[in-house]
């Protein structure tokens, strides 16, 4: 077993070797170590991790069911690539759901929740500023979902987190906007200090602000570079 603390392995969590493989892979792509049009091949793979197979099909299988990688047939497996109509597509029903979540966070949501709401804000924050672009993203996730989950609709609540996976996948590989410093952190702060105040119009302005300011920063630019895994991962027998 080893441990996952934020930006790598050490104290924290204890992890599975399946896990490692999973959150090192994740890490990978988020920081886009990782091509677009890669192959993401089960066999150099597991001679990047000193791993059988069996652990990385397994972890591909469930990047698959999370939407961050698509299987295709005869082919293998490859980072999904939604098109820009497609996150078009997903930015219409993220901004239902959000918005929905918004007014009922207004009129529900407790001091303690919308603090710690405030807090991840500072969390992703620090984590972009540090050059931790995966695990900031990861962060920024925490953040919709959290706020998503005020709903307490559980469909809403598992859809959503589809949803974000696909924007999120978007955007590592289509924002042009210098990944060292995104306005994401202040954006959220702002949207969450306007539900403390119970102020639903606001909160709602601010939340179609910060939507703009993404979708404005996209484009339809993909990278085809060459990538060696070995050089990218630690086998599994070698972390500490």
């Amino acid at each position: 077993m080893f441990t996952l603390k934020a930006g790598g392995i050490g104290l924290g969590k204890k992890l599975s070797l399946e896990d490692y493989v999973y959150i090192e892979l994740k890490r990978a792509i988020f920081n886009r170590q990782i091509p677009l049009n890669t192959q993401l091949n089960e066999e150099l793979l597991s001679e990047a991790f000193n791993v059988s197979r069996t652990p990385i099909r397994s972890v591909l299988k469930r990047m698959q069911h999370e939407k961050i990688i698509q299987i295709i047939p005869r082919k293998g497996a490859y980072i999904n690539q939604p098109t820009f109509q497609e996150i078009e597509n997903v930015f219409q029903l993220r901004i239902l759901i959000e918005k929905e979540a918004i007014k009922i966070a207004c009129s529900e949501a407790t001091d303690k929740q919308l603090n710690a709401l405030i807090e991840l804000t500072y969390e992703e924050e620090e984590l972009f500023r540090s050059g931790e672009y995966a695990d900031g993203l990861r962060v920024t996730s925490e953040f919709h979902q959290s706020l998503i989950k005020l709903t307490k609709n559980d469909l809403m609540i598992e859809y959503s987190q589809e949803l974000i996976n696909i924007t999120n996948i978007y955007l590592v590989f289509h924002e042009t906007a210098k990944k060292e410093s995104p306005r994401s952190p202040e954006e959220h702060r702002e949207i969450v200090r306007a539900i403390q105040m119970r102020n639903e119009k606001e909160a709602l302005r601010l939340f179609d602000q910060h939507i703009k300011s993404i979708k404005d920063n996209l484009n339809r630019n993909k990278s085809e570079n060459t990538v060696e895994f070995d050089k990218i991962f630690k086998p599994y027998s070698k972390q500490p």
